[in-house]
C-alpha cells in the first residue's frame, strides 16, 4: 500500500473507530510524513524509545492506561491466551500496560496496510 492510502486508511480509522486505541495510534502515525515507517520504527524501536511523543510521561501514560483500561485489559487476556503465557509486567503497570497496548495495536494496524 503506498504512503497516499496508508493515510486515507488510519484517517478512516479515526473517523470509525473515534476515542479508541486504533484512532489514538493512527493520529500519533499521522504525526509522521512515512506512516509506514513509524509502524516498523516502532516494532524495532518500542514506546520506550520516546519515538511516540504522547506516551513519553508517565504523566500521559497513565491517563492512556486510565482511559483505554477495557481495551488493554482485553488486549492483554488475548496476548496471553494466543501465547500461552503471562504478560511479564516490569515497573510500573500503568506505563508497561500503556505502551504495550500502543505497540500491539500498531502491529496489528500495521499488519492490516502490509496486507493491504
Amino acid at each position: 500500500m503506498d504512503k497516499s492510502k496508508i493515510k486515507t486508511y488510519l484517517n478512516d480509522i479515526i473517523d470509525d473507530d473515534p476515542e479508541t486505541i486504533r484512532a489514538f495510534v493512527a493520529e500519533e502515525a499521522l504525526g509522521y510524513d512515512n506512516p509506514k515507517l513509524f509502524f516498523e520504527d516502532l516494532q524495532q524501536y518500542g514506546c520506550i524509545s520516546g519515538m511516540v511523543t504522547s506516551l513519553i510521561y508517565y504523566q500521559d501514560t497513565h491517563n492512556f492506561f486510565d482511559c483505554y483500561y477495557d481495551d488493554i485489559q482485553i488486549l492483554k487476556e488475548t496476548y496471553e491466551s494466543n501465547t500461552g503465557k503471562a504478560l511479564q509486567i516490569k515497573d510500573d503497570i500503568k506505563n508497561f500496560l500503556a505502551w504495550f497496548a500502543f505497540e500491539e495495536t500498531a502491529f496489528q494496524i500495521y499488519t492490516e496496510i502490509d496486507d493491504g
